[in-house]
């Protein structure tokens, strides 16, 4: 079975009206990722849709993303949590890539995202859910807090950024990470195909983060893209794609539980 473990429902479906007819009949497992109540509301339903289809229901992931780190988010996301509705904490992170101002790291931007970073790590903690985050040009703070992330069930790496050092380095502080690779292993970017290459089998998983990231040429990111990628990634580690496959959706077991 194919993984997708970081897909945006709601921004799919809004790139491409038609997904929810393919996708239900396309036997993915997969966690959808929503940042806003709208966008959760959304993908909850969608989830409630696809349950008459005996298909794998997605697991859901909600977090105070770094690009729109508002504090308002928190209480929603805590009665989620505490309530069982998601799955997984998250986007939670850090991004100061410096596209933009706020994007852009200094004493101010860097006491914000730290400030949402550290409430949903809290959260994580107390209920025992997995972490899903989200890092651009901020590995150093994946250190920074190794330790209390070192307690957690699963922390997911989405569309990992890091080298493979510094993925080997997070899995000998005691890190139960799990690094997920989208379609930049199909655009050719070297630092993702080196830390595929070099990271243990059982800490890869597979992503399109639909609509986003797209394939090179494409407008977005379709859910099918899921298929190339794990071929590409499969590539990389001299594999054929079905022992690929076999060996992502093992992880995914252990990082999000299965399917329902």
């Amino acid at each position: 079975m194919p993984v997708d473990a970081h897909i945006h429902f709601a921004n799919l479906f809004q790139r491409d009206p038609e997904f929810p007819g393919r996708f239900s009949s396309a036997a993915i497992a997969s966690c959808g990722a929503s940042h806003d109540p709208e966008e959760f509301a959304w993908s909850e339903a969608f989830r409630e849709s696809l349950r008459a289809g005996g298909g794998p229901l997605p697991r859901l992931s909600y977090g105070i993303h770094p690009q729109a780190p508002r504090m308002e988010q928190a209480e929603f996301l805590d009665s989620l949590a505490r309530g069982g509705r998601i799955d997984v904490i998250g986007e939670a992170g850090f991004d100061f890539f410096g596209d933009r101002p706020e994007f852009t790291r200094g004493p101010e931007t860097l006491a914000i995202q730290r400030r949402a970073f550290e409430f949903q790590l809290d959260l994580a903690l107390k209920t025992g859910l997995p972490l899903l985050v989200h890092l651009r040009k901020a590995m150093d703070l994946a250190f920074e807090y190794a330790r209390p992330l070192s307690r957690l069930p699963a922390v997911i790496f989405h569309s990992w950024p890091g080298t493979p050092g510094e993925a080997l380095a997070l899995l000998g502080r005691g890190v139960e990470a799990f690094f997920s690779f989208g379609a930049i292993v199909i655009n050719g970017h070297k630092r993702a195909a080196s830390s595929l290459a070099a990271i243990p089998a059982s800490t890869i998983l597979s992503e399109t983060d639909a609509p986003w990231q797209p394939p090179r040429g494409e407008a977005f990111c379709r859910f099918e893209a899921i298929g190339p990628i794990v071929a590409a990634m499969a590539a990389i580690r001299l594999l054929d794609a079905e022992a690929m496959e076999a060996q992502i959706a093992a992880n995914w077991v252990r990082a999000f539980g299965g399917g329902s």
